[in-house]
C-alpha cells in the first residue's frame, strides 16, 4: 500500500481477517439481519456486512489468504455492541466484570 492509500485512511482502524474469522464475522452479522430488518441493530449489521464485502481487500500472508478491512470509530464501536449484544444472548458470563471498573485505578 502507498502513502497516498495510507493517508487517505487516517483515522482508520485496520482489521486483518483470516477466511475462517472473516466468515464468523459476517455469520454473526447474517444473524441480525435474519432477525428482524426493521430493528436498529440490523440495519447497523447490514451497513457492517456491506462495507466488509464492498471494500475489504483480499491479500496473501505467510501462504494464507487474508481480508484487511479499514473501519472508522464509529463502525468499529459499532461492530463491538453488536458483538457484545450477540455474544451475551449466547453466552453466559462467568464473571461480574462490571464491578472490576475503576478499582486498579483506585489503588493506585
Amino acid at each position: 500500500m502507498n502513502n497516498k492509500d495510507r493517508k487517505n485512511r487516517r483515522g482508520a482502524i485496520e482489521v486483518f481477517l483470516t477466511r475462517e474469522f472473516l466468515n464468523s464475522m459476517v455469520s454473526v452479522l447474517d444473524s441480525y439481519i435474519a432477525a428482524d430488518a426493521e430493528n436498529k441493530y440490523s440495519v447497523y449489521a447490514q451497513r457492517i456486512k456491506n462495507k466488509i464485502l464492498n471494500h475489504g481487500r483480499k491479500f496473501l500472508h505467510n501462504d494464507e489468504e487474508q481480508v484487511v478491512i479499514y473501519f472508522y470509530e464509529n463502525e468499529a464501536a459499532i461492530l463491538i455492541k453488536l458483538f457484545s449484544i450477540y455474544v451475551n444472548a449466547i453466552e453466559e458470563t462467568p464473571e461480574n466484570y462490571f464491578e472490576e471498573i475503576g478499582k486498579a485505578k483506585n489503588n493506585n
